[in-house]
């Protein structure tokens, strides 16, 4: 069994150096998310504590098993003390200054997160949270501990491997780590361009870069005895990491190969800071850089709630002055949370090893509790006036219908489940809404109009699902929009149906990305029957796709409408109107229609081109809703919207006379 080198972790020997490189790992973090300007890949360094804690875990769990001292006791105890204490003040403060302020739908949603980052499974909370009604980062105080999840699934089954082929030569050993290291590796490059957000999330696309690590502290690699050599690597090291977090930004696909930068970069950086002469770490470990290091767990758990109460108070964008003052709270946070809150709990004379355990329980025990009794009591809404509940009811305002006739199968929508809109007293279905979720919302303005007109249609529609023929969307199950579509398509195409409503959240696709709260997150077309030499820009595959569809329902004798872009209101707007009643800001109740247009200018465009092309009819609800360089977002003191895109009830009733022309 190969011995561990004398300045590894699992020896008496301290890298000040690693707690620098904690630093340089942490702040980019911190500024990037407090939107400091220049640090657009700051995010890169979450996988630089990857990297530094698969180094020293493993180097201190072969140390223990080489001198047969490993106890998975031991082991689970020391995680319990570095992990739990500060992470469960920040889960109980954050649960405390959110039932002070927190609306009740977003007390309910971190009721839900608290649960699941007590017991280390917050990153499938927030991957799953990733699907359709989502709501942005800024609502989600625990966002950040899902890399906490991902590091303790890690080491709920590494040490058992360590153990398990700790016998074999070292070589063997090593190979394992580096096969399985590659195997993440793969499945994180072959997933990135697919499911994204699986990607970022979860585990085992994660699990390389903590290999990386374990590398480094398994492989007795030889030293470089010439220092310029050795210098030249410390300064790739700090390049890599560099490069990624100001080259980087929200839109960089990441994890992947892109993770590559940060994480041999800091690979490089440990391995050359293992010699004293080494230039770069003389730099990390000056004073100021340690500090930081040792302050930087509690400093990544306490900046992210700090920023998210403050921007769900103040509602705005934060000047530079309010952003240094944020950090500076944040920093101080961090270093009363490390001298008060995480030094004593790694004391045995503190708190004994059964009682850890017991303490720990407990806390996850009363997490999961309180967590229980917020969601049970619906976000306790009685906190608020009535007037405040009155506006937070309107996020409640979504069409009736929605459970039983959106988001279903293809064979179902085949067999005849398609709901009934319209006059259903009209002998046959005159025409079809086939949509997405912006259908599902339009729904009760094309229902009041065919009523009046006495025209049957149908219903056909499905989240994230576009009307656009013959595609896929990353993060996606391939071909499921496809089949949906396809069946859309049949039932379009029957002899009765004279005309086929479009309604999509247009600009979602024609740009890849959301808007607003959700302006994060990323999902690109895929053109499952491209042309031969494609245009594969995102503005010209949604075109093509549109235009397809159009084309085919033209030939198929169908009159078309498409519904133009929703203008997107950037906000939430109820949960907008209600906290400027509590905080007495003023409401956000326009949207900039120049806003509107830049955001959908290609969408249209396109439009205009099938009008042209085709005669198809575009009904423009900017039209009714922008006037005098403003787009409505509330009316007669109700929202139109019930989050921060779709129409509400109220909001698509206000577009009826819009669809009077069609039937």
């Amino acid at each position: 069994m190969p011995q561990t080198k004398s300045s590894a972790p699992g020896s008496l020997t301290y890298r000040p150096d690693i707690d620098g490189l904690r630093a340089v790992a942490v702040v980019p973090v911190v500024l990037y998310h407090f939107g400091v300007p220049g640090f657009g890949g700051g995010y890169v360094g979450v996988d630089v504590f990857f990297v530094i804690s698969g180094y020293l875990i493993t180097s201190l769990i072969f140390s223990e098993i080489a001198s047969e001292r490993f106890s998975v006791v031991a082991f689970y105890e020391r995680r319990v003390r570095r992990i739990f204490p500060a992470l469960f003040a920040v889960i109980a403060a954050t649960l405390a200054v959110a039932s002070a302020i927190f609306l009740p739908r977003d007390l309910e949603r971190l009721a839900e997160s608290a649960a699941a980052t007590a017991f280390f499974g917050s990153n499938f909370d927030f991957w799953q949270q990733s699907g359709y009604f989502d709501v942005g980062a800024d609502l989600k105080p625990l966002l950040h501990t899902w890399s906490l999840a991902v590091e303790e699934q890690y080491y709920l089954v590494f040490p058992a491997l360590l153990y398990a082929v700790h016998t074999r030569k070292r070589f063997t050993l090593l190979g394992i780590v580096v096969v399985l290291a590659i195997i993440s590796l793969c499945l994180s490059v072959w997933a990135v361009p697919r499911f994204p957000t699986a990607a970022f999330y979860l585990a085992p696309y994660r699990t390389w870069e903590l290999m990386l690590g374990a590398i480094l502290a398994l492989g007795e690699f030889p030293a470089f005895k010439v220092p310029l050599v050795r210098d030249a690597l410390s300064l790739a090291g700090i390049a890599g990491i560099g490069w990624a977090i100001f080259a980087f930004d929200s839109t960089t696909p990441f994890p992947g190969l892109n993770a590559l930068f940060p994480t041999l970069g800091a690979a490089l950086l440990i391995y050359t800071g293992e010699h004293d002469n080494c230039l770069v770490k003389r730099v990390l470990a000056a004073r100021p850089l340690v500090f930081v290091g040792l302050i930087s767990y509690s400093l990544y758990l306490w900046h992210w709630p700090v920023h998210v109460f403050s921007k769900y108070i103040s509602g705005s964008h934060q000047g530079g002055f309010e952003t240094a003052t944020l950090i500076g709270v944040s920093f101080g946070l961090a270093a009363l949370s490390w001298r008060f809150v995480e030094r004593p709990f790694r004391r045995r004379d503190v708190l004994s090893r059964r009682n850890l355990f017991r303490v720990g329980g407990a806390a996850m025990v009363v997490t999961l509790v309180l967590s229980g009794m917020i969601y049970a009591g619906r976000g306790f809404p009685e906190r608020f006036s009535p007037e405040v509940r009155r506006i937070v009811l309107e996020s409640d305002d979504v069409e009736p219908r929605r459970h039983g006739c959106f988001n279903l199968s293809p064979d179902a929508v085949l067999a005849g489940h398609a709901c009934s809109i319209g006059d259903r007293s009209a002998p046959d279905n005159a025409f079809v809404l086939w949509g997405d979720s912006h259908a599902d919302a339009i729904l009760p303005a094309v229902d009041a109009a065919a009523t009046r007109a006495g025209k049957k249609g149908l219903f056909i529609a499905h989240g994230r699902c576009p009307p656009l023929l013959h595609l896929s969307l990353t993060d996606e199950p391939t071909e499921r929009c496809a089949r949906f579509d396809d069946a859309a398509l049949k039932i379009a195409s029957q002899p009765q149906v004279s005309l086929v409503i479009l309604a999509a959240r247009w600009a979602y696709y024609d740009q890849g990305a959301g808007y607003g709260p959700d302006s994060n997150e990323v999902r690109r077309l895929i053109d499952l029957n491209p042309p031969d030499h494609p245009d594969a820009s995102q503005h010209a595959m949604f075109a093509r796709l549109l235009d397809r569809t159009v084309d085919a329902l033209v030939r198929a004798g169908k009159r078309v409408a498409v519904v133009g872009p929703v203008p997107e209101a950037g906000v939430d707007v109820p949960e907008t109107m209600a906290l400027a009643e509590i905080y007495h800001s003023g409401t956000v109740a326009r949207l900039s229609y120049a806003n509107y247009r830049a955001r959908n200018s290609y969408v249209l465009k396109d439009l205009a081109m099938l009008k042209s092309k085709y005669g198809v009819v575009v009904v423009d609800p900017a039209q009714l809703m922008c006037a005098n360089s403003q787009c409505e977002l509330m009316r007669d003191g109700r929202p139109l919207y019930f989050d921060h895109h779709h129409l509400s009830v109220f909001g698509a009733l206000q577009l009826t006379e819009l669809f009077k022309p069609l039937f």
